[in-house]
């Protein structure tokens, strides 16, 4: 930015003013500074036109000992250098060291000052002639970037009341941005936690919806891994004999999966199986400098872990059924206390919500069950009926038979009467003895009907008695 010096401060300074003495239109610039941005402005502005020099700026120290001009003042005419990055190969370590411990540089002029060549020129493509360097020192000797003043137009010697002014303006800046770092740090950490807490919200009300014992534990990994962005998440179920297995698994494409393993662990000794029950937090940062035992580095080693994180997940009840693991395997990480928080948090809800679903189950099971002896009972019902249609059909034939009895018992007795008194047939025995064969006839076909349904009901009563055999039989099995 261009800025033309307006107020005159050099009389000021030369009385060797604290900064807080800065006359009241200047002090409430610094004042009502509210961002990162609008701290350094101010600075390079006030510095600016309390040295009436032709450029001020403020070079911010990047990767690789690299700068970017992150703030300027300078007189119209002189080239701006704003957001430029500088790869300052004449700038080398020894220098950066010692602006660290405090380095001060005034140059009356660069080209009498036995500066590296390189860097004279650099200076000297920029029209400056003299210039003054102060650092940027936080506390323990943090190096944020140095204060430069450049003059351009002449020749000039700084006065030391200029450079203790240019120092209290380093010292003022290097504080305010402190505090913006702390805040932007504050506000950040308050935002992962908001975000990590609507993580958790969300994982409860997933976890609570999930209508099997596999699916709560899917929903763990998956949220755990989200949440840490890490290499795997994995639940290692706890059985037998110091045996684990692994449940369930949220893994990168890139690492080979592990679900269903098998895992035989000796170093995984009772007393840390009560520690975990008790609600152990194991974060290790590198398997390596843990002081771990090395079988159990070799297991992790096995499956390319070089840094985890570990949290057990309990039953309702308090007992451990398993532990929440999650690895880091292409790099090491250091958890921090906000993940690990989080994590201790999914391992927690994740076990209440297991005895959940296993209730659940065990609820379907019960009510599976309950229709299946439902259908059972149907069936048997059913036998029952079609047992009674059977005996009503029986009965009927009975009935019929009886009549087929009586009717040819008769007809017999008209047949044997006629043979004992030898009398001759008269028209009115025979037409008696049709009458009766011809009811014969037809009772025997109405009781060959009967018998048919009678068979029909027997092979109904007989499948439906099947059916509720096999339903019980299944039953049983289960």
């Amino acid at each position: 930015m261009s800025i033309e010096p307006s107020i005159p401060l050099s009389e000021f300074i030369s009385n060797g003013n604290n900064i807080n003495n800065l006359p009241t239109q200047i002090f409430k610039q610094l004042q009502n500074c509210k961002t990162e941005l609008e701290v350094l402005n101010a600075t390079v502005r006030i510095i600016y036109q309390a040295l009436k020099c032709d450029r001020a700026v403020v070079y911010s120290l990047q990767p690789q000992s690299m700068y970017k001009i992150v703030a300027e003042a300078v007189t119209p005419g002189y080239a701006q250098i704003l957001n430029n990055i500088i790869q300052d190969s004449c700038f080398e370590t020894r220098y950066l060291e010692q602006y660290q411990k405090g380095r001060i540089r005034a140059i009356t002029n660069i080209r009498e000052a036995g500066m590296n060549p390189c860097y004279v020129e650099s200076l000297a493509k920029l029209d400056v002639k003299s210039n003054l360097v102060v650092p940027i020192i936080g506390s323990n000797s943090y190096l944020y970037g140095l204060l430069v003043i450049h003059q351009c137009s002449r020749i000039r010697q700084w006065k030391q009341s200029e450079v203790e002014f240019v120092l209290q303006m380093a010292d003022w800046l290097i504080d305010q941005l402190f505090q913006f770092q702390q805040t932007q740090e504050l506000a950040n950490k308050l935002e992962n936690q908001q975000k990590a807490q609507q993580i958790i919200t969300d994982l409860i009300k997933d976890l609570n919806c999930a209508s099997s014992f596999d699916d709560v534990l899917q929903l763990g990994v998956n949220k755990a891994k989200s949440l840490l962005s890490c290499d795997r998440v994995v639940v290692y179920g706890l059985q037998a004999q110091s045996i684990g297995k692994i449940t369930a698994e949220a893994t990168v494409s890139s690492l080979a999966p592990i679900l269903g393993s098998v895992i035989k662990d000796p170093c995984f000794e009772y007393r840390y199986l009560d520690q975990y029950q008790q609600g152990r937090i194991r974060a290790i940062n590198n398997i390596y400098e843990a002081g771990m035992t090395s079988c159990y580095i070799d297991n992790l080693a096995k499956i390319g872990v070089k840094s985890n994180l570990v949290a057990p997940i309990n039953w309702d009840n308090g007992e451990i059924y398993g532990l929440l693991v999650a690895h880091q395997c292409f790099d090491y990480k250091d958890w921090q206390l906000d993940e690990i928080e989080c994590f201790k948090q999914i391992a927690f809800h994740t076990g209440l919500c297991l005895s959940k679903a296993q209730l659940k189950e065990e609820t379907y099971s019960i009510q599976a069950e309950y229709a299946q002896l439902y259908e059972i009972k149907n069936s048997l019902t059913l036998a029952k009926s079609k047992s009674q249609l059977l005996k009503q059909s029986i009965h009927n034939n009975n009935l019929i038979f009886n009549e087929v009895e009586n009717i040819n018992k008769l007809l017999l007795r008209e047949i044997n009467l006629i043979h004992q008194n030898s009398w001759p047939q008269t028209q009115k025995d025979t037409k008696l003895i049709q009458i009766m064969i011809k009811k014969l006839a037809v009772i025997t076909t109405r009781f060959k009907q009967s018998l048919a349904i009678t068979d029909n009901s027997k092979n109904e009563v007989d499948l439906v008695i099947d059916e509720a055999i096999s339903s019980i039989s299944s039953n049983t099995i289960k």
